[in-house]
């Protein structure tokens, strides 16, 4: 058992609710403040290394055991409260800030704006690498890595591996942080790759988490659904992120997850309308033209494009991994018609009334 170590260069200056464990440590040069309406509740066995600080005016703190906090940590006014869990390790150089200036307005100084307070969850076993920083509103899921230098400005969802600026999930973990998804009688259908995306009724899947992401996964393995369940699968503009090599694998994939007789519906770019338009006006539209439907937008690692389709290789394609009724569909005539996503991509931009559609929309039964 540690008895309680308070450094005598350690300053705890609490007019609030303090509770601190006789195994805690305070490391040289840490400060606590807690105004009136300010609440600390630490857990068994913390540890709060030197020149660390933590403020909270008004709001609360709570950490569960065996927490530590490395050198130089910055926890600011958590005004929504702020909760950590068991066992975590916040590195050296953190910064958790629990609220943020105003700044709707342009007429009026941000400070002197209504401030946005959100809260943060930090689930147990997390560990928050150095120099990492914690935005208002965010979750960050149990047993997952946050590597050095991140700016987190979503949630993560247990057992990620995430980095970057903005924080980004790379993998997971473990592959049981996915569960199930459960078969009903009800029609099942599947949004792929969503994005920031979100059609009612149906299940959404994405690599990075978001409210509306209902599983966190590889959208090319679908590993949490049962074969033949699946009455329609969406997939806009995702395909031509896998290589000549696996985009075959891809949708036989989608494939076995289908229903006999279910839909899957794709759109891509279409290579065709894009020759067009280069024959017509080459590249004149520069990086805003048909260069991103060709290569993709490149903003992040997983934002590459690999394949080229048009429709006589993609329909061919698709027949000949079993599927059939291969055609054409139209977004104005679709459950997702007001959900203004990639296969309504025009050029000119957004002229959907005289521009052209460069996005082939397919989709097919098995």
């Amino acid at each position: 058992m540690i008895d309680k170590i308070i450094h005598p260069s350690a300053v705890v200056d609490s007019k609030g609710n303090l509770t601190m464990p006789e195994s805690t440590v305070l490391e040289p040069l840490v400060t606590i403040y807690l105004g009136r309406e300010g609440t600390l509740t630490l857990g068994e066995r913390n540890i709060v290394y030197p020149q660390t600080s933590i403020r909270i005016e008004k709001g609360w703190m709570t950490t569960g055991a065996d927490v530590s906090f490395g050198p130089g940590c910055h926890i600011y006014e958590p005004r929504a409260g702020l909760e950590i869990g068991d066992n975590c390790l916040i590195a050296g150089g953190v910064k958790i800030c629990g609220v943020q200036h105003g700044m709707d307005s342009v007429e009026v100084p941000m400070r002197q704006q209504a401030p946005r307070e959100l809260p943060i969850r930090i689930e147990e076993d997390v560990w928050v690498g150095m120099g990492s920083i914690i935005m208002p509103g965010v979750t960050i899921g149990k047993g997952s890595v946050i590597g050095a230098g991140s700016v987190v400005t979503g949630d993560i969802p247990p057992f990620s591996v995430a980095y970057g600026t903005p924080c980004k999930i790379r993998r997971k973990r473990i592959d049981v942080a996915v569960t199930t998804l459960p078969v009903t009688d009800a029609p099942l259908r599947i949004h792929l790759g969503c994005g920031s995306k979100h059609i009612p009724g149906f299940v959404h899947v994405d690599t990075e988490s978001a409210p509306h992401v209902d599983y966190v996964a590889d959208v090319a393995q679908l590993d949490f659904v049962a074969e033949n369940s699946v009455d329609l699968i969406y997939a806009s503009h995702i395909l031509e992120h896998f290589s000549r090599w696996q985009f075959r694998e891809v949708l036989t994939k989608w494939r076995d997850v289908l229903k006999p007789g279910g839909t899957l519906r794709l759109a891509v770019p279409d290579f065709a309308s894009c020759a067009k338009i280069y024959y017509e006006k080459g590249l004149e539209d520069g990086l805003s033209g048909i260069i991103g439907l060709i290569s993709g937008g490149q903003r992040a690692p997983g934002d590459y494009h690999m394949m080229i389709f048009d429709e006589p290789f993609l329909t061919h394609e698709l027949v000949s991994l079993g599927f059939k009724n291969v055609r054409r569909w139209d977004w104005r005539h679709t459950e997702h018609t007001q959900v203004d996503d990639y296969s309504q991509a025009y050029l000119p931009y957004m002229d959907k009334e005289n521009g052209t559609l460069m996005s082939l929309n397919l989709e097919c039964n098995k």
